[in-house]
């Protein structure tokens, strides 16, 4: 049974970064790890922890970029905002 779970683990992992599945690795990365029933388990499923790492640590990127697009964003509409009613005053 255990090696059922970790195989289900690692290939329910595999499906999850193929689809850049960010809900289902979260969830998985949450989730307490199997027992492997061989070294060669724990290094793919290393291998895979990694992967879902990298994908986080991308979309963290990406979003950090996002919000500060939306500040700047904001600081422009809230300055023009401020000259537009200074015009109409």
């Amino acid at each position: 049974m255990e090696r059922n779970n970790s195989t289900k683990w690692i290939n329910s992992l595999k499906i999850a970064l193929i689809n850049n599945d960010l809900q289902k690795i979260e969830e998985y990365s949450n989730r307490e790890l199997p027992s492997f029933s061989s070294i060669d388990e724990a290094k793919e499923a290393l291998t895979l922890i990694n992967q879902a790492k990298d994908i986080l640590k991308e979309k963290q990127t990406i979003i950090s970029k996002q919000l500060q697009a939306l500040k700047q964003n904001k600081k422009y509409f809230q300055n023009n905002t401020s000259s537009i009613m200074n015009l109409k005053a």
